[in-house]
């Protein structure tokens, strides 16, 4: 009868063990990037910006993507908040209105 103390200490590591995994699992994604969903009929080109936690026009690193009609895109920007244009920004500034922001592990919807 000494087996039931033994599974029971098994059957605790265990969940323990699980929890943990599940719990480092979605540290991991948390702040990972960002998500651009595109609803309309039409490719969305969008200019972005981020690396740091300054102003949009500032921000250190810069990418264009291409989001395809229906399609998503992920941009993977750590734990920063990605600025974003949707017309070729002019020596930092976005002409199209100003620069949308997307916080980390975010998803914005455009059509």
């Amino acid at each position: 009868m000494q087996h039931k103390p033994f599974l029971r200490t098994l059957a605790l590591g265990v969940a323990t063990a699980a929890a943990l995994t599940l719990a480092a699992a979605a540290a991991d994604t948390a702040g990972s990037g960002v998500t651009f969903v595109n609803g309309g009929n039409h490719p969305i080109d969008l200019y972005t910006r981020y690396g740091s936690d300054s102003a949009c026009d500032a921000k250190p690193e810069a990418k264009k993507l291409t989001v395809d009609a229906g399609q998503t895109a992920k941009l993977d920007s750590g734990s920063s908040t990605v600025c974003f244009c949707l017309k070729l920004p002019d020596r930092g500034n976005c002409p199209s209105g100003g620069w949308g922001e997307v916080k980390p592990g975010g998803t914005r919807h455009l059509m």
